[in-house]
């Protein structure tokens, strides 16, 4: 295990691991010599294996892919995880130095990270070599890193990763940024969706907009205590998983300087594109040849299979959209939000058997 910090916009310090089978653990002493080894020796049997980038949800960190990595390494998966910008241990940095959150903006940070830290293999027949696992709004990030969405003039590196997604897995997956993304479901009628915008105006005035009274919440009322509770809520199969290292990687990051100003953008900013939007405009291009494979909780109350997302999923794996080509499976097992923690061992393997199944494509 590598535990370093990549310089995003050779500015802003991010948090990131690098797990690897235990067959070039002692090879070299940094990340690109084990890649290297990794990616050229050819009588490694695991080199044919893409890399694995782990990219997490709202508020979480790399601990909580603790059991995905254990499981993805014991399977000869080399792999890859981030704190995205604003969150766990990586920088909290703000409109003062020129940061706006957006899904975009971890795009951006996703795709930066593997240009800067996971070189191409030159062996791999089609040059896919990478694939992305995310977690709520984590997916929605790996989804629109993948599509390239994020991309523009002003990018500091332009160049797409999209060539080299070899499959997107998601467990679960976000609407946008925040909550006002519900109201850009299409199937909701207008007076829905005016009401919830409405009603996201008014927490967005009083309470996410509002400094002080953020600070003061996690301050004085965001414990290690609530957060423990909160997290045993989401936490359906296995509560006990929910322990001190885990409590801790959502309370030590609330106290880190700017914190404050990243979750009050978090909530406040535009929700940015949804995973309709993005499958409307790339469905036909960039993820037409994509394997997409969903794990969701069949108890998950932040990210409901019956909401807008789940079922606009559930549709596209049994076939019911005609006019999509995307090749999406999906997997209905026991668990809430986070399953690959709490129902750990069937949430993980499932991941496992679809890698594999993704390995003879």
């Amino acid at each position: 295990t590598t535990t370093t910090t990549w310089k995003y916009r050779n500015q802003f310090d991010i948090h990131t691991e690098v797990h690897y089978p235990n067959t070039i653990e002692d090879a070299g002493s940094t990340i690109l010599d084990k890649l290297n080894l990794f990616n050229n020796k050819k009588e490694n049997k695991a080199q044919q294996k893409p890399n694995v980038l782990l990219v997490h949800g709202f508020g979480c960190s790399t601990t909580c892919w603790r059991a995905t990595i254990a499981t993805l390494v014991k399977n000869g998966y080399p792999v890859h995880a981030i704190d995205l910008l604003g969150q766990g241990k990586s920088a909290k940095p703000g409109r003062s130095q020129d940061i706006q959150y957006s899904i975009p903006l971890w795009a951006d940070v996703v795709d930066s990270y593997v240009q800067d830290n996971i070189p191409q293999r030159q062996q791999s027949n089609d040059g896919k070599d990478l694939v992305l696992v995310g977690n709520s709004l984590g997916s929605l990030v790996a989804l629109t890193a993948a599509t390239g969405d994020h991309c523009n003039s002003s990018s500091i590196n332009p160049v797409r990763i999209s060539n080299r997604v070899k499959g997107i897995c998601m467990f679960n997956c976000g609407v946008g940024l925040n909550s006002r993304g519900i109201a850009r479901e299409p199937t909701l009628d207008f007076a829905t969706k005016f009401l919830i915008n409405a009603l996201y105006d008014v927490l967005v005035f009083f309470i996410f907009n509002n400094r002080p009274l953020l600070t003061y919440a996690l301050n004085n009322i965001v414990t290690r205590d609530l957060l423990r509770q909160t997290l045993q809520s989401l936490y359906i199969c296995n509560p006990d998983r929910v322990d001190d290292e885990l409590v801790e990687s959502f309370f030590l990051p609330a106290q880190d300087d700017g914190s404050v100003e990243a979750l009050s953008q978090i909530y406040c900013n535009d929700p940015g594109k949804t995973p309709f939007d993005l499958h409307a405009e790339y469905g036909d291009s960039t993820l037409k040849d994509v394997p997409i494979h969903l794990v969701w909780g069949n108890a998950d109350a932040v990210a409901p299979l019956e909401g807008g997302v789940g079922q606009f999923y559930k549709q596209l794996a049994d076939g019911e959209d005609d006019e999509s080509d995307c090749l999406v499976s999906m997997k209905i097992l026991d668990g809430g939000h986070i399953p690959f923690d709490d129902n750990f061992v069937e949430s993980n393997d499932e991941l496992v058997a679809w890698l594999n199944e993704l390995m003879v494509r």
